[in-house]
């Protein structure tokens, strides 16, 4: 049975620049230390021809033990702080972004649980705790259909519907 299938489409579905790019992955890299999960949220505008990602926020700046265990787990309460971040900052959640120990697939948990349970949302999931380089294609993307269904895109596939820019202007939220 396979998780990923291919499409084909005219425009990526998220748009981030390079330095953010880089700056995420080197996060998420040294934040997991290589032994456990660690994640961030998206952040940056809707448009109508897709998302274009200018922040990150950390899963730990929302809650400090959110990586205490072996997975990412958030409270309400840092659900309602992100969501007041996003409307004092004109912001939306425009995916999510978390590392796993081997591959880049949803693990039950992952496929059950949205960190975001709206049609269209983006999850990404970074293979090997983002130790070493990390490419585009080396992640996992997910668009969440509803009622736990996802289209899932590997491969090439993440390096169609992501685009790196040159553009400046990004920051990491703390």
């Amino acid at each position: 049975m396979s998780f990923f299938k291919a499409v084909t489409m005219p425009a990526p579905l998220l748009e981030m620049p390079e330095a953010l790019w880089k700056t995420l992955i080197e996060h998420l890299r040294t934040q997991g230390k290589g032994v456990r999960e660690s994640g961030a949220f998206l952040l940056g505008q809707k448009t109508d021809s897709g998302r274009i990602a200018t922040r990150f926020l950390p899963y730990e700046e929302l809650q400090a033990d959110a990586l205490h265990d072996d997975y990412v787990a958030l409270s309400a309460a840092s659900f309602a702080k992100l969501w007041n971040l996003c409307r004092a900052g004109n912001l939306n959640v425009v995916a999510d972004i978390h590392t796993h120990r081997l591959g880049p697939g949803q693990s039950r948990s992952d496929r059950t649980n949205p960190m975001v349970a709206l049609s269209g949302h983006l999850a990404f999931i970074v293979p090997r705790f983002a130790q070493g380089e990390v490419q585009l294609q080396d992640l996992g993307m997910y668009v969440y259909q509803g009622d736990h269904k996802w289209n899932a895109f590997s491969g090439a596939d993440v390096g169609r519907l992501v685009r790196l820019t040159k553009r400046e202007g990004f920051h990491e939220i703390a």
